[in-house]
């Protein structure tokens, strides 16, 4: 009779240290508690002043990511159509055939 290999121990759900873990639930425990007192300290104004600043910060740092995105798109639009320019110039027997690839590419 044969018997089936024992089954491996189940792995948690949490692969990480809880050391380390426990760690980082302190600091962001910290981190709220001096928010906390900043705001009863200064009150809420400048609180408030602080973080709309890091969000303004953060709004121009996507804005330019996103002007940086559309100048990548713009080039590479430009690049595909001097090649397909290039492809649909090209002389001779190896025109023909680069001619021929790209319509049976281009067709469904």
């Amino acid at each position: 009779m044969r018997r089936r290999p024992p089954k491996p121990a189940r792995a948690s759900r949490h692969r990480s240290d809880p050391k380390a873990e426990l760690v980082q639930l302190r600091r962001e425990l910290e981190e709220a508690r001096a928010r906390l007192r900043e705001v009863e300290e200064r009150g809420t104004d400048a609180f408030l002043a602080r973080r709309l600043a890091e969000l303004e910060e953060g709004r121009q740092v996507a804005r330019g990511q996103a002007v940086e995105a559309t100048v990548a798109k713009s080039r590479a639009e430009a690049e595909l159509r001097a090649l397909r320019d290039a492809i649909g110039k090209a002389p001779g027997v190896w025109g023909w055939l680069l001619r021929r690839a790209k319509r049976k590419l281009e067709t469904p």
